[in-house]
């Protein structure tokens, strides 16, 4: 017999607060990196020009429709006071985690190639013209790696919640 430290309601509730600020971030994070564009030497640099960055903006999408998803699920439960599908959610917390942990990673390393090329290319004086979007870039994987350790809080959660369906 397993011995829950919280009560369902307060489970529950947690998990709902903890999906509401995983989409955000994971929304902002999405429109961070959709919106970067910037201006160097002709052409204008946008994410899609880097696989990378585009599989970090699908790997966040996903994030964001299974968080919206998940929310919607976790205010219908709240309401009818029942657990809903455990096992699902135990299995596609832990796959959503790795999505965006590799989004996250993307985003970095893409980020690290991208100042390479420049630099070795261009020289190191033509850095600062792409500073702007490196930053952003940045930014935007280091949102996602936050919505990635929300996720995998919600998987933490989602283990006691089995834990309590097997009782």
């Amino acid at each position: 017999m397993a011995v829950s430290m919280l009560s369902p309601t307060t489970t529950r509730i947690a998990t709902l607060a903890l999906r509401v600020l995983t989409a955000i971030l994971l929304f902002a994070s999405l429109i961070i990196l959709l919106t970067n564009t910037q201006q160097f030497q002709g052409p204008t640099l946008h994410f899609y020009d880097r696989v990378g960055y585009s599989y970090a903006a699908v790997g966040i999408f996903l994030g964001v429709a299974y968080s919206i998803y998940q929310t919607v699920c976790a205010v219908i439960r709240i309401k009818k006071g029942s657990e809903g599908n455990v096992v699902f959610d135990f299995y596609a917390e832990k796959v959503v985690s790795n999505v965006l942990v590799t989004a996250a990673v993307a985003g970095f390393v893409t980020t690290g190639q991208l100042v390479d090329d420049v630099v070795r290319q261009q020289g190191p004086s033509k850095f600062p013209l792409i500073e702007r979007f490196v930053s952003l870039s940045n930014s935007s994987s280091g949102i996602v790696l936050v919505g990635c350790i929300f996720s995998s809080m919600l998987s933490v959660l989602s283990s006691c919640a089995l834990a309590r369906d097997d009782d």
